[in-house]
Parts: C-alpha cells; structure tokens; sequence
C-alpha cells in the first residue's frame, strides 16, 4: 500500500502485494490474464471448491478494513492481523451455514497456516 499508486478496487482487492498474500494464504488464485472480472472469479472458485463466496467475501471485508486502518489510524496492514480478524470473522459467518456447509466451512478456516 504504497504513496503514489493509484488505489482502485482492483488494485486493493486483487494486485497489491498486501491483498495478494492474502489470497496466497488461503489459497485462492487469481488469473489475471482472463478479459473480465467474472471470469477471474469464476476460474478462482471453481478451483478452490468449498465455501468459495463466504470466503471471499469475508476476505475481502477484512482486507478493505485493513487499508481503513491505514487511512484513518494510519497502522501499517498486517498479515497476523488480517487472519486473525478473518478467521474470528468467518466464525461468526459459519453461524449462519446449514450443518453441512459450516463443517466444511469451518474445516478450511482451521486449515490456515
């Protein structure tokens, strides 16, 4: 998250090496060489299988709460930090899962490195 790069959703989400690490840490990985955002997504879950949406989308809240943490309290992004809010996140989300999804759901939280 450096000075003088201009930060669009992208960028934030996908291409910075702080979001990418992330993804690199749950195992999502994004081609980028596909023509549109849909296909980069549908590529990425369909090679990752399980819980693809909640993951992503509780990922994502993290790392956008992260970049405000650096905007507004001006702290650094941190990969420990990140996955610790993430997997408490996702706990809260396995909550609302059918029996059957949150066991999974649960079982690639606690897979995390």
């Amino acid at each position: 998250m450096s000075n003088n790069v201009e930060e669009t959703a992208f960028r934030l989400f996908f291409s910075c090496p702080f979001s990418q690490a992330c993804w690199q840490l749950l195992g999502i990985h994004w081609d980028f060489a596909g023509e549109f955002f849909f296909q980069m997504m549908k590529q990425a879950k369909q090679q990752f299988h399980h819980s693809f949406m909640e993951i992503f989308i509780t990922a994502a809240w993290q790392i956008r709460k992260q970049r405000n943490n650096f905007i507004f309290d001006r702290r650094r992004p941190s990969l420990e930090s990140w996955k610790r809010l993430f997997s408490e996140e996702a706990r809260l989300q396995a909550c609302r899962l059918c029996e059957d999804r949150r066991h999974e759901f649960l079982l690639c939280i606690d897979s995390l490195p």
